[in-house]
């Protein structure tokens, strides 16, 4: 198996409307090699007002994503993502952002097997779990959709592929409502 390092980032937003986001590079094996976080950011209620919807959005992928994949050390072969607000960045790194879930449905016959959806979306049996999982990259990244299915069934002989991403979210939950204690 190849020495793939995966990475996985999000955002945390309190109840306070503060906003922290991370990255975890993992090994093969779902070990962390690399964690970084984002300072604390607390927009001002003329931010809010000003930035409307785009709030998010702008805080999310512009300004933490981009921060945070800069400064990380341990470049992933692949990145995984919660959702689309991620994929304007693909134009700036080598490696494919990749969103993962469960597909709630029976699973596929074999380990290995794909359905396609459309051009950039795969269902995949991945060893490691039952239901299969979609796999989704964004519609400028569709070409490697072969090389990202390669890597997840690798990677699903040694990890849950879709686990990492919950320690991120828990790692900011706790550093957000931790922050000030």
């Amino acid at each position: 198996m190849a020495e793939y390092k995966i990475g996985y980032i999000d955002t945390y937003r309190s109840e306070r409307n503060a906003f922290i986001g991370g990255i975890l590079i993992t090994d093969c094996y779902g070990i962390p090699l690399e964690f970084r976080h984002t300072d604390t950011v607390v927009p001002s209620r003329i931010e809010q007002i000003l930035y409307g919807r785009a709030l998010d959005h702008y805080l999310k992928a512009e300004t933490m994503a981009r921060s945070l994949l800069t400064d990380v050390e341990n470049k992933p072969d692949i990145l995984i993502v919660p959702d689309e607000s991620y994929y304007n960045l693909t134009r700036s790194y080598t490696f494919p952002f990749v969103q993962l879930s469960v597909a709630r449905r029976e699973p596929l016959a074999t380990h290995g097997e794909s359905q396609e959806i459309s051009e950039n979306e795969i269902l995949l049996q991945i060893l490691s779990l039952r239901e299969p999982v979609r796999v989704k990259v964004d519609r400028k990244n569709a070409p490697t959709l072969a090389s990202v299915k390669s890597i997840l069934l690798d990677l699903g002989r040694t990890m849950d592929v879709l686990e990492p991403l919950s320690r991120v979210q828990d790692a900011l939950k706790y550093l957000a409502e931790n922050s000030n204690k």
